[in-house]
């Protein structure tokens, strides 16, 4: 079966500075129609930074949509106009987090919400992190705290709702992954 679904008509809803809100009348594979919310987005970037004690860094901000703090791993979106995501990471870590890698490894690339939105999330690791020289300011409306964490902390948090992303939880997959694997130090 072919589950294809041709759009009829595209009413724009909402511009604004991260993403666009597009209303689309769709043709289903069976001729009948439905409506779609569809969130367009420029992109994001995430890194996965591991320190020299074998911590992951993490950053702890407020998240307006869900009410709550967070800690999730450095990541910002991709402006319009930037091609390079492996740019935007490393402009991404040493805002966050005051970092520099020249050791920035590409891990996986993901659609974070494909049922209504079509961010395209690239997830980056280092373990090679240095201080930089020239700390990039946070955004004017970007508050955080950096907290470096053990492999358990870091799971106590997700157990208790801290980390609740896709992103981090992905993170946490893959740097379990790689301590299994032997290639990163364990607590």
């Amino acid at each position: 079966m072919n589950f294809e679904e041709k759009v009829i008509k595209t009413q724009p809803i909402y511009r604004g500075a991260i993403l666009n809100l597009d209303l689309e009348d769709v043709l289903l594979p069976n001729g009948k129609t439905a409506k779609r919310e569809i969130i367009h987005h420029h992109g994001a970037v995430a890194v996965m930074p591991i320190d020299q004690d074998g911590k992951m860094i993490f950053v702890r901000q407020w998240r307006a949509p869900m009410q709550k703090e967070t800690l999730e791993i450095p990541a910002g979106k991709i402006d319009l106009g930037e091609k390079d995501p492996h740019k935007v990471a490393l402009r991404e870590l040493n805002e966050e987090t005051g970092l520099y890698t020249d050791q920035l490894q590409h891990v996986t690339d993901f659609y974070s919400t494909p049922g209504f939105a079509d961010e395209f999330l690239h997830l980056y690791y280092s373990d090679q992190l240095q201080k930089v020289t020239h700390k990039r300011s946070l955004d004017p409306d970007e508050f955080l705290n950096v907290s470096h964490l053990t492999f358990a902390e870091a799971n106590d948090a997700k157990q208790a709702g801290l980390i609740c992303d896709a992103k981090t939880i992905m993170a946490l997959y893959y740097w379990e992954i790689l301590r299994l694997k032997g290639a990163v130090r364990l607590d």
